[in-house]
């Protein structure tokens, strides 16, 4: 039989993951009502629509709004009043902040 030391560590030790998993599945998202698609909530992880892959939506002064350096063949774009670091090749949603 489990010592309860151990039950209570072991116990402690799934709360905090669950709970650190239910914490990153609410971060930042937005809505967006695109036309003939309708409404799509995106955060991180998604794909976003097209044009966001676009260099004329890149924000470039992306310092002086105390955003990280986007790496090779990412770029910040605003989205729904958040900040969205996307990767340019896939669309993909890599961070996603608030305003």
């Amino acid at each position: 039989m489990m010592q309860k030391p151990t039950l209570a560590a072991l116990s402690l030790a799934a709360l905090c993951a669950l709970s650190s998993y239910v914490n990153a599945a609410d971060g930042p998202s937005v809505k967006v009502d695109r036309p003939g698609a309708g409404v799509q909530e995106i955060k991180a992880g998604d794909v976003v629509p097209d044009e966001y892959q676009r260099s004329s939506l890149s924000l470039k002064d992306w310092k002086s709004r105390h955003l990280k350096a986007p790496e090779k063949n990412e770029q910040w774009v605003e989205i729904g009043g958040k900040y969205a670091l996307v990767s340019i090749p896939t669309g993909t949603v890599k961070e996603m902040v608030n305003k």
